[in-house]
């Protein structure tokens, strides 16, 4: 048994390395260094164990995909669609990332610690997704539950037709269909200090907004 296992090299395909985070596995490895610049896409995909997963390089798409428990953590950028579906555990990127982060996310944290693209946490059903930066537009579409936090700027069409869940907006941005920005309440103050204090964020509370829909069922007036 080992208690780490490096895996290092730009020579390596997606197939070999999730090959040898699989074996890593079986022999309860619990702490893997991916060292890797390829973009290679759908890394440390569907990860179950509360493994420990350190990423270092340049990611491409679906890092952290159908997470079901894992600590990730890149230092680096990533593409799009970071923990796609993501059920449970926790990815840290100290970078940036593109298009997509937490795209129907059930629950676990997803942090950004750097600008992101479109369409954060679209379809989002439980997760707390936080980006530490500006994002671009479509935040929010169609999410039923959980929490995106932006500390930056968010484009236009933030919570379109959103049915559930809450935006918060330090900076800013323009509301889509089915909207409507309020004030914070206690809770909401008490929920974004304690992950700022967690993720080590720099903001101020006061100055976010919250998002939230307007009506529950706005197809039918």
């Amino acid at each position: 048994m080992k208690t780490e296992l490096v895996i290092s090299g730009d020579d390596l395909s997606t197939r070999k390395i999730n090959k040898m985070i699989k074996e890593g596995l079986k022999d309860n490895t619990k702490k893997f260094i991916i060292e890797n610049n390829k973009k290679l896409d759908s890394l440390v995909v569907g990860i179950r164990e509360e493994a420990e997963f350190i990423l270092k390089g340049e990611f491409g798409d679906f890092i952290g995909a159908l997470n079901d428990g894992a600590q990730i953590k890149v230092i680096g950028n990533t593409g799009r669609y970071l923990g796609d579906n993501m059920t449970a555990g926790e990815i840290i990127v100290e970078g940036s990332a593109e298009d997509g982060v937490g795209f129907g996310t059930y629950n676990g944290t997803i942090v950004v610690h750097g600008d992101a693209g479109n369409g954060v946490g679209q379809l989002n059903k439980g997760g707390t997704i936080i980006i530490d930066g500006d994002i671009k537009d479509l935040a929010g579409l169609y999410m039923l539950s959980g929490d995106i936090i932006v500390t930056g700027d968010a484009g236009k069409d933030t919570g379109d037709w959103i049915i559930g869940g809450n935006i918060y907006v330090a900076g800013d941005f323009e509301t889509g269909t089915n909207a409507k920005v309020s004030k914070l309440e206690k809770e909401d103050i008490l929920k974004l200090s304690k992950l700022f204090y967690d993720y080590g964020i720099e903001a101020e509370v006061e100055e976010f907004k919250k998002i939230q829909r307007k009506k529950l069922r706005p197809f039918y007036g």
